[in-house]
């Protein structure tokens, strides 16, 4: 019993750092998962606005992504949405990032679910959904539709995670190399950084647009809410591959490991 005993005790505990935890399935899957949130992101304004069923005089894109609802393709919208939600609930982080993934993921999943007011000018040849008046849409607290809050949460949390949980160092870890320049890590921290607070500002944007918005408004005719939603789904998008080892990774881009492991024998 006592040479069992000492015989378990002389194993050393396995590192995190590991060749064989950093090519273990778990962890690529978990890789994986951060590239799917990522494009899901990234991809839903680029094909709304390619596939979207449109007469001669619309414009290119709708004012809104919101307004893609009463489109053609909106249950594509939905369901973009809807499985964004899913992969973020199930996204489990370290520590309170997790729980501001799932905030995120509520609010994508909201946005989906509670549709914003449709304009007077909504176009309903292409729609499969009905128009809604404005005293039928949900309101927060009779002051902003439910549509809204859930849109600056979902974007809040996301750049919150970007900018505070996205960026944190492991112990040993630094930014920069010995000759001063800056790490893969440290490029990634900044790629993190600059999306959150994109994310932000495009928040801000939207909502001085809409303070601001009149009749004799500049941007008259321009989708400034489209352009600006976009920009912030790209600059989340871009924060996920990034955490997803595709851009900027030490070593080979998890991209195209994923794509040597589809090959045929791909495994050794």
């Amino acid at each position: 019993m006592r040479s069992s005993s000492s015989s378990y005790r002389s194993v050393p505990p396995a590192k995190s750092t590991s060749p064989e935890e950093v090519n273990n399935d778990l962890i690529i899957s978990y890789l994986t998962l951060r590239n799917l949130i990522g494009l899901c992101g990234m991809l839903l304004p680029l094909i709304l606005a390619a596939i979207t069923s449109r007469s001669g005089s619309d414009a290119l894109v709708e004012p809104s992504l919101s307004d893609y609802y009463y489109t053609n393709t909106g249950e594509i919208f939905v369901v973009i949405l809807s499985m964004l939600a899913v992969f973020l609930f199930t996204y489990q982080g370290y520590g309170r990032e997790k729980v501001w993934s799932f905030i995120a993921g509520l609010g994508a999943m909201g946005v989906a679910f509670f549709p914003t007011e449709a304009p007077f000018s909504a176009r309903t040849a292409f729609s499969i959904h009905t128009p809604r008046r404005g005293d039928q849409i949900p309101q927060f607290f009779g002051l902003i539709e439910w549509h809204f809050v859930f849109a600056a949460l979902f974007f809040i949390a996301a750049a919150i995670v970007a900018i505070v949980y996205f960026p944190r160092l492991k112990p040993g870890e630094s930014e920069t190399r010995d000759d001063g320049k800056l790490s893969q890590k440290g490029i990634r921290n900044r790629v993190y950084r600059i999306s959150g607070w994109v994310m932000l500002a495009c928040v801000v944007g939207i909502a001085l647009y809409f303070g601001i918005r009149s009749s004799e408004q500049p941007f008259k005719g321009f989708p400034v809410i489209f352009v600006l939603e976009t920009i912030a789904v790209e600059a989340f998008g871009i924060a996920w591959i990034t955490k997803g080892q595709t851009l900027w990774p030490d070593g080979k881009s998890h991209f195209f490991k994923v794509l040597e492991s589809a090959k045929p024998n791909g495994r050794m």
